[in-house]
């Protein structure tokens, strides 16, 4: 049976790259689709050209309320069992809903799970840029833990619908990382990430305003992401039952020590402050990460006069050729 796959495509500003996208959903080898573009209040021509594709796709259009937002309305209108996530400066590769399909058939009946593939990444231009292959399930590795370290990019997975209702879909209140939640949500909830080591679309990196993740930190925003991670702190907490395992703890401590760092460069020490006392608070033998002599100099100094020496070391050594 051919199964109908969604494929929810929100766009904003994407004036540049929806027309590829679209094309790129269009031009699959497995037949049985339906394109559904969200138009998220975009101020530049992108609906325009998202019209030009006639009754080949269905789209809307509304008030600009963010991703997470248009890809629930997506969800909403879908039909097939299958939803596949494409945002609308990506590409999607020709094979990959008919493989990741064939992939899910073979999925015992009483097992919820998800296939997810691997991102290539490119630039504006599209060109490769190194990628960073993600890592397979291992039957050691608690899936908690392997989700917080390991999490696929929006695109990699194809949902399963009825998961993805269950849960509720993405949470709109977020403004970073909507995509690692709604995966640990889907761990928590039961589901396994299963992955097909195998291409599955083209991750556009590039600079631009519009994109969230290359909004830096603000003086109101340096908190969003010690909010994130405390908020994932409770749903583990409240789905287990259970005191967050050592490797979980870890794994948070570090990334709010990163964090920690960003927002501390961009002149919130205040705030900086807060995520490196609760990385401590986690995991007090584990939480420091960077490159040496990083960690050697928060020992000897503190986060704040560790990140200024270390600047001033690599932009020494950047001078000096090394």
């Amino acid at each position: 049976m051919s199964f109908l796959v969604s494929i929810i495509i929100p766009c904003y500003n994407n004036r540049s790259f929806i027309r590829e996208a679209i094309e790129s959903a269009l031009d699959l080898t497995y037949p049985n689709v339906e394109i559904i573009v969200i138009d998220d209040g975009s101020q530049d021509d992108s609906l325009e050209i998202v019209r030009r594709f006639g009754d080949k796709i269905r789209w809307e259009t509304g008030s600009n309320q963010g991703a997470p937002t248009a890809r629930n309305r997506g969800i909403a209108l879908a039909q097939g069992k299958y939803i596949k996530f494409l945002d609308g400066d990506d590409i999607l590769l020709p094979d990959s809903i008919e493989r990741q399909v064939l992939q899910a058939g073979k999925l015992t009946d009483n097992l919820q799970a998800i296939i997810y593939g691997d991102a290539m990444r490119i630039d504006r231009q599209g060109n490769l840029l190194p990628n960073y292959p993600l890592q397979p399930l291992q039957a050691t590795i608690d899936p908690i833990e392997q989700i917080l370290s390991n999490c696929p990019l929006t695109s990699c997975p194809l949902h399963q619908k009825t998961y993805l209702a269950a849960i509720g879909g993405f949470d709109p209140t977020l403004t970073r990382g909507q995509e690692h939640d709604l995966h640990l949500r889907l761990v928590l909830s039961g589901v396994t990430f299963i992955h097909d080591p195998h291409p599955v679309y083209y991750y556009r990196e590039y600079n631009d305003p519009d994109r969230i993740s290359n909004r830096g930190y603000t003086q109101k925003s340096a908190l969003v992401d010690y909010e994130t991670i405390d908020r994932q702190i409770q749903l583990i907490q409240q789905y287990t039952d259970t005191d967050l395992t050592p490797q979980v703890s870890s794994i948070l401590a570090q990334r709010l020590w990163r964090y920690g760092r960003s927002v501390l460069r961009s002149g919130a020490a205040t705030e900086a402050n807060l995520y490196f006392r609760k990385a401590r608070q986690l995991a007090a033998n584990s939480c420091v990460v960077g490159q040496t002599p990083y960690p050697i100099l928060v020992r000897l100094f503190g986060t704040e006069f560790a990140e200024f020496l270390f600047s001033g070391v690599k932009s020494l050594s950047k001078m000096l050729g090394y």
